[in-house]
Formats: structure tokens, C-alpha cells, sequence
């Protein structure tokens, strides 16, 4: 009798009934959605441009021929982890369907004359968020180079807290010019 006073009635415990219900199957398909959205097969091959640069980058680059067999996955890098972040980054990403479908690039030429531009907006994103997305993978502490040039330079990282991106910015895509801005903060350091 109490519930049916504390949810005012037959129409309160039906609104609840409908969330329940909601977020039981809300929350797979939820979850669903954003798999296919964040896997290579969508990613790199619904588009025939990001097929022929960026997926054919990361599979030649370290992180896609590394002698561990562990390969990331464009989510890995591009993608946040938790399902909220993830959408906010799919909706962000639109602005790659924008590009393809109106206003028109889907050349490989047409790719690199947006490719600064692009690879600003990512560089610029990793230094905001500390390379969290490196991070999810790399434990900083754990990375041993090497050279004894890389192990002064992961030391001083350390010793800095300075972000991945910052020395790692042409780690796995084609090398791409810096702007003033991100130039600037390498520079900082």
C-alpha cells in the first residue's frame, strides 16, 4: 500500500515500470550502438579516404606492426572510454560525415588539404585531456626506452608532467606541420 501512495497510483508505478524497462534495454542497445560506431570496419572503411591514409598509417606505424600482437583500434586513440564521453566524441565526429558528404572530400587529395586542420583538433584535444587515451594503454612509469636518450626524455616527462602528444605527435598518422598553437606548447617545455 505504501508504494502505491508513494508513486501516486497506477500511472506513477507504470512510469516506473517504463524506466525499468527503458534502461534494460536501453543500456545494450546503448552500448551496442557505440561498438559499431567505434570499430575499424565503420571507422576506416565506410569511408574510402580514411581507408586509403589513416587506417593504411596506423597499420604500418609502431602501434600497428608492434611485436606484442596488442594493436590498437581507432577507438583506442580517438574515442573516450566511458559510454557519455564516447557519444559526446561520435557527435564531434560528425563533423567527418559533414566533410565527406557535403563538402565533398573523398579524394585522397582532398584529405590532405584538411589534414592540418584535422590533426590540430586531435593534437590540441590529447593535450587537453593529459593523452588519456594514451594513458588507458601506457602507464608512464612503466615505459622503459630503450635508448639512454629516450629514458632521459620519459624521465623528464615524468619529472615535468608532460603529456604524451607533446613529444608524440606524429607517432602513428603521417607527418603533419604543427600549428603556432600546438608548436607553442611543445616549445613550453
Amino acid at each position: 500500500m505504501r508504494l502505491w501512495k508513494w508513486t501516486g497510483g497506477l500511472t506513477g508505478i507504470a512510469v516506473l515500470v517504463g524506466i525499468g524497462v527503458g534502461v534494460v534495454v536501453g543500456a545494450p542497445v546503448a552500448d551496442g550502438v557505440d561498438r559499431y560506431f567505434s570499430s575499424n570496419k565503420f571507422c576506416a572503411q565506410t569511408c574510402h579516404v580514411m581507408e586509403a591514409t589513416v587506417a593504411v598509417e596506423l597499420a604500418e606505424s609502431a602501434h600497428g606492426t608492434t611485436i606484442s600482437g596488442v594493436v590498437p583500434q581507432c577507438k583506442d586513440c580517438h574515442v573516450s572510454e566511458d559510454l557519455i564521453g564516447a557519444y559526446i566524441d561520435h557527435i564531434k565526429g560528425t563533423r567527418e560525415l559533414y566533410a565527406n558528404l557535403i563538402l565533398g572530400i573523398d579524394t585522397v587529395e582532398e584529405f590532405e588539404e584538411v589534414r592540418f586542420d584535422a590533426a590540430n583538433r586531435v593534437r590540441m584535444h590529447l593535450v587537453n585531456n593529459d593523452s588519456e587515451n594514451c594513458r588507458s594503454c601506457h602507464v608512464m612509469e612503466k615505459i622503459k626506452p630503450e635508448r639512454v636518450r629516450g629514458q632521459r626524455q620519459h624521465a623528464e616527462a615524468q619529472e615535468k608532467n608532460i603529456t604524451c602528444i607533446v613529444c608524440h605527435y606524429d607517432l602513428v598518422h603521417k607527418e603533419t606541420a604543427l600549428s603556432e598553437e600546438f608548436d607553442a606548447i611543445v616549445s613550453s617545455y
